[in-house]
């Protein structure tokens, strides 16, 4: 047998080396003519790997390139994936050898005008009717659902956390909504992570359920910027306390912000008594069944599970140490579609980064880079797939993600992920652009659509970004309370007993504890947040922050020095405070040339807001800002008329010194006075009140008409045409839609 496997991969090689215009023998000498081999689904990885004989899956091509570069081969080689589904049930793997060659690539792509699809789903057949009910399931879905036999997940050993129907996910049953008992005392300081396993319950709201290690709870713990998916452990039904298997980010208690009362925030799944909508479906890996109200009157044949949360994985040689490090190199994925991932599901030793808005090194995404250079991902598309589409993890350089299509994913769109905070420094230079991104975070609600952390000198550009729950971008490091630094502004002064807790998930599981030793103040801490230099540019952001609260359309804390979110467009983002905002720690970073419709800029600590375009919103002055901020040169122009450009509080407007920034707002009586009252107080000397005189804000033109105040301060134009994708700018298309309209929903 295992000979016949070497001489049917012998004659393999030696067919694809004469199509390739090679020799064969001992002394083969590889031509520098590229090379072409062929993958189709009903193909065979006996074959030669020819457009007639196209191999069956991909591993078999990579292992028929393995076997070209052993032979020398050092020239351009390109795998042709025929349309079709390609269903796999084990992630495929790239490593070192599978690199191209220096100055050439390994290309995986779509054959031309065809779609391949890469899938870990598996189809679920052997439906029947449901006969008897199990305890709990709804009146109304009696006579209604199915149940098929798997006794492959018994005991958890396949548990798969979503179910589609051909592409469409399907929703896994969902309790009415309730508002945990329990109150975090001070949810602003240390006590939000004490006893982080305990939810108080209404009573009815849970009960104990016979098959536990499936149910989970979905809930928004204390505070309103995450979601946590917690497996139950136990339920007492008379104390009305359960305990959960792993801890949430935060107390399981209910939100203390006043416009979230009467919201729930709590929910219960996979359980039968939730079973009470067509699509909705439970697993009982206890027994082995899988349950199912389907739309139609039976399940049809297209009803498939997922295997796998990674589906492509490119991984080097990742060490521990300083260097030594050997990444992947020129390996690109053009033109490929994948689907159906599974959702991440979190354990013990799991490590989260900010907020656990995202988990560290983890296996959750559709394409992981691991340890990778020079690679390319374009014109691929992420779709319906219960995970992160792209994420970049430890050492990744010179990853161009362009061109690619990203939308209706349970977790992140894009993550750049680099080591945790220490002094290795090897994520960096990477390239996000001309990307559609929207719908992320369809299960994992606070998921962005980019999401950059320990990772510097990268560039975001030209984007589309919309539709989402919560932030489009965010760009973040280790703020220094985890390293047990108290912040006197904002922290009780007893916040470095924190340290004690240095196995918690949120970012100090990542902290390499003997690198950084114990840093004594921010400054110090900050030297290990290599989120540096990151460019956010000529992006187009809408209809973020449809849910949750507390957050923005661009997002920074404690990334490092020197990032630049310059000439971007944001509109309709309903829920944020503000559209950009500076949070904790974030330092020296520039904000300019920006068009933000809704509510406008925060600022916290040293950074800098110049020549923005802030219609509708005001500049919000936080506590933690340093003098040495500067707020200058901008158009705030209230639409509608809003209480204020900015904070009217000297303390703040002293730590700000806005300047030389036009203020206007139709009540040209509040406007004036509100310069005034600035100018009282120390500051806007040189600002003025007027209309900024656009040439048409109702059609998008917002270019400076001659004689504008605005150029009389030195408020410089904003070339508006290059913001947006590459072949579908921005402003053009919205000009179309009616501008005003477009970008103004109240």
């Amino acid at each position: 047998m295992r000979i016949a496997k070497c001489m049917c991969l012998l004659l393999t090689m030696i067919a694809v080396l004469t199509l390739a215009g090679c020799e064969t023998g001992p002394d083969a000498r590889v031509s520098a003519q590229p090379v072409k081999l062929y993958v189709a689904p009903d193909g065979s990885d006996s074959a030669a790997g020819t457009i007639d004989a196209p191999f069956a899956t991909i591993t078999g091509a990579r292992d028929a390139v393995r076997q070209l570069k052993q032979q020398g081969a050092k020239q351009d080689i390109t795998v042709l994936l025929r349309g079709g589904t390609y269903y796999i049930d084990e992630t495929i793997v790239f490593g070192v050898a599978d690199s191209g060659a220096d100055g050439h690539t390994v290309a995986y792509a779509a054959y031309p005008n065809e779609e391949p699809i890469i899938s870990s789903a598996r189809a679920i057949g052997g439906w029947e009717k449901l006969t008897k009910a199990p305890r709990g399931l709804p009146k109304a879905a009696k006579g209604k659902v199915w149940v098929a036999d798997m006794p492959e997940t018994k005991g958890g050993n396949w548990r798969f956390l979503t179910l589609y129907d051909g592409e469409e996910a399907l929703p896994r049953a969902r309790s009415n909504g309730f508002i945990p008992t329990g109150v975090c005392p001070l949810p602003n300081q240390k006590f939000r992570w004490d006893d982080l396993d305990t939810l108080n319950f209404p009573k009815g709201a849970l009960r104990n359920y016979r098959n536990l290690d499936d149910v989970e709870i979905l809930i928004q713990p204390t505070h309103q910027w995450l979601v946590n998916y917690l497996p139950l452990a136990s339920v007492d039904e008379k104390k009305l306390v359960a305990k959960t298997a792993i801890d949430g980010t935060y107390m399981l208690g209910s939100l203390k912000e006043e416009h979230w009362a009467g919201v729930n925030t709590c929910w219960v799944e996979n359980v039968i008594d939730a079973l009470d909508e067509p699509g909705e479906w439970v697993l009982n890996t206890k027994t082995g069944k899988l349950y199912l109200w389907p739309k139609g009157k039976k399940p049809g044949n297209s009803i498939m599970a997922p295997t796998l949360r990674e589906l492509v994985r490119v991984e080097g040689i990742n060490t521990t140490g300083l260097s030594g490090d050997q990444p992947v190199k020129n390996i690109v994925f053009r033109g490929l579609t994948f689907i159906h991932g599974d959702r991440d599901l979190w354990d013990k030793e799991t490590a989260g980064i900010q907020h656990d808005w995202e988990m560290y090194d983890k296996d959750n995404a559709a394409l992981r880079f691991r340890g990778a250079q020079n690679c390319t991902v374009e014109y691929c598309t992420f779709r319906n797939s219960g995970g992160t589409g792209i994420r970049s993890d430890l050492y990744g350089q010179n990853i161009s993600i362009f061109g690619n299509t990203f939308r209706d994913l349970g977790g992140t769109g894009i993550l750049l992920c680099g080591y945790g905070p220490g002094l290795k420094d090897v994520n960096k230079n990477n390239r996000i652009v001309n990307n559609d991104i929207s719908r992320c975070g369809r299960l994992f609600l606070h998921s962005p659509a980019i999401f950059i952390w320990q990772s510097g000198e990268n560039i975001a550009a030209n984007n589309h970004i919309h539709d989402l729950h919560y932030d489009a971008v965010v760009i973040s490091g280790v703020r220094p309370r985890f390293y047990g630094i108290s912040d006197p502004v904002k922290w009780l002064p007893d916040w470095p007993n924190f340290r004690n807790l240095k196995g918690l998930r949120e970012n100090m599981r990542t902290i390499r504890w003997d690198e950084v030793g114990q840093p004594k103040n921010a400054k110090e801490a900050r030297r290990f947040a290599h989120a540096r230099n990151n460019v956010i540019r000529d992006n187009e952001f809408h209809d973020v922050m449809q849910t949750l609260g507390d957050g923005n359309a661009i997002y920074y804390s404690c990334a490092g020095e020197g990032n630049s979110i310059h000439r971007n467009l944001v509109y309709n983002t309903r829920k944020a405070a503000t559209e950009i905002r500076f949070d904790d720690d974030q330092e020296e970073s520039y904000v300019s040339e920006n068009i933000v419709f809704g509510n406008g800029i925060k600022l916290k600590h040293t950074n800098y807001i110049e020549n923005n375009f802030i219609i509708g919103g005001q500049i919000i002055i936080r506590p933690e800002t340093a003098v040495g901020s500067v707020v200058q040169r901008n158009i705030i122009y209230m639409y509608p008329d809003k209480d204020y450009f900015y904070d009217m509080k000297k303390d703040l407007l002293d730590l700000a010194r806005p300047d030389y920034n036009l203020l206007f707002c139709k009540d040209s009586k509040k406007g004036r006075g509100l310069l005034a009252e600035a100018r009282k107080l120390g500051h806007e000397k040189h600002g003025m009140f007027g209309d900024p005189m656009f040439v048409d804000l109702e059609n998008g033109n917002l270019q400076l008409r001659p004689g504008s105040p605005a150029r009389k301060l030195g408020i410089e134009q904003i070339d508006t045409e290059k913001i947006g994708l590459l072949d579908d700018p921005a402003f053009p298309k919205l000009r179309r839609q009616g501008f005003m309209n477009a970008v103004w929903k109240e």
